[in-house]
């Protein structure tokens, strides 16, 4: 069989196209994987592992198909421009046996496919008891490993409640106020199964950290079935929001940082305690708590004194605003109901929903710089606020008006609220620093 030179056309056409599709595929160091050595769970592993099989299966069908369909090309195919009825070569009808084969064949091999699927499905949305023992002010208790996960537009929260507390419901605005909250980062102890309770406050956002596991929708309203993670072995595992849910979809990243277990009780306790203030300072918020009218005497003072008249309103920060916020408050002013918990702004390593860095991943010191310009000008690293109805309420991080001298004292402030994470956990969370070109497009 001959082909013509609008066939030979096409077929170069598509062999350019696929070139393009495979090359474009590839990459030396993705960020984000679902596959090969950068698995760090057995949950991941084993959707990377029937993918694998599923695959290979895949080809043998094709290379099947494709086989079958080169035979009859080469053995029955006429020339379409040049042939005469006598050339059509016999036609077979009621081959019994091919019938049979070709119809047993694809049953078995979809039900075999269909089978493996509910064995893994059922396996990813089991959960294990595995409580282990944490120090909670002072106390050992039992912690069966559960983190609640808030998504928002557009950053993610992670609730952590210890003791006697059921958070299998359904709302997020039913549980009680958490020991532990944190804002883009989950930090998890090393080879403990964490069940994830995923909802959503707003619009419906997805959890994917494909080194721990496969994605699940965070929707309004309900919490997920049981979903969960685990990581073998400590470091940093990035993830990505991957259901669009407005303007800074691409910007609301979060990450898994895993602890062994005695880093992780550090972690507990050092998240238990408020901001660490010397003496004088802790006096001056008792003498504004009380009603005083107390003039700041430094830095640290004018700062405290700016977050309980322009932040606290949103965002919590224990030990310096704690008379001021509350979760009524707040719900009745933004939409998500909900800001960042800014307590220990300084021991997380990423901020704006994970898009810059907390601390310079190659030098270890305050990102002073991306702070001053999310305070300044939120807007021009993140496209996030705005005013959404006639009761006022807010999404995302307004441009305050702050001076000059009010963003270096709150900067001074947020330092100190630490611990800071060890050089190792810094150099490993860092985000890339944003180019001119991406800042612009940023804004």
């Amino acid at each position: 069989m001959t082909s013509t030179p609008s066939t030979r056309k096409a077929l170069r056409l598509l062999a350019v196209v696929a070139a393009s599709l495979v090359l474009a595929a590839c990459t030396q160091d993705p960020e984000l994987t679902t596959l090969g050595d950068d698995l760090a769970g057995p949950e991941a592993r084993q959707i990377d592992n029937f993918l694998q099989w599923i695959l290979w299966i895949c080809y043998a069908v094709f290379a099947g198909v494709l086989g079958v369909t080169i035979y009859a090309w080469k053995n029955f195919g006429i020339d379409g421009d040049d042939y005469e009825e006598d050339d059509w070569p016999e036609q077979i009808h009621g081959n019994d046996k091919l019938e049979y084969a070709w119809t047993a064949l694809p049953a078995i091999l979809l039900f075999a496919i269909g089978l493996f699927t509910l064995t893994v499905h059922n396996s990813l949305n089991s959960e294990d008891t595995n409580p282990i023992n944490v120090v909670v002010n002072g106390e050992s208790v039992s912690w069966e490993p559960q983190v609640v996960v808030v998504g928002q537009q557009w950053w993610w929260e992670y609730q952590y409640h210890f003791g006697d507390v059921d958070v299998d419901q359904e709302r997020v605005q039913t549980l009680p106020t958490p020991d532990i909250t944190t804002a883009t980062q989950m930090v998890i102890p090393v080879g403990q199964e964490i069940e994830l309770e995923i909802t959503s406050r707003d619009v419906i956002h997805s959890h994917w950290i494909p080194s721990l596991n496969g994605k699940r929708d965070a929707v309004p309203g309900r919490q997920s079935a049981p979903w969960k993670i685990e990581a073998d072995r400590p470091g940093v595992y990035f993830g990505q929001c991957t259901e669009f849910c407005g303007l800074s979809h691409s910007r609301m990243r979060m990450q898994v940082v895993a602890l062994e277990k005695p880093e992780f009780d550090a972690w507990i306790e050092a998240q238990m305690q408020g901001v660490p203030l010397d003496a004088d300072t802790a006096a001056y918020v008792d003498a504004l708590v009380a009603g005083d009218t107390a003039a700041p005497e430094n830095s640290q003072q004018r700062a405290i004194a700016t977050f309980r008249g322009k932040c606290a309103s949103c965002h919590l920060m224990e030990g310096v605003a704690d008379d001021l916020w509350s979760e009524e408050s707040v719900a009745q002013k933004l939409v998500a109901g909900a800001a960042p918990n800014l307590t220990h702004f300084s021991s997380r390593t990423t901020f704006a929903g994970g898009i810059r860095n907390v601390w310079d991943p190659k030098t270890g010191e305050f990102n002073q710089n991306d702070l001053a310009q999310w305070l300044r000008d939120p807007a021009s690293i993140k496209a996030n606020f705005t005013e959404l109805d006639e009761r006022g309420r807010l999404r995302g991080m307004p441009n305050l008006e702050l001076t000059t001298q009010e963003v270096d004292d709150l900067i001074g402030l947020l330092e100190i609220t630490g611990p800071k994470p060890s050089p190792e956990v810094i150099e490993a969370t860092g985000v890339e620093a944003p180019t001119e070109e991406n800042a612009q497009g940023e804004s």
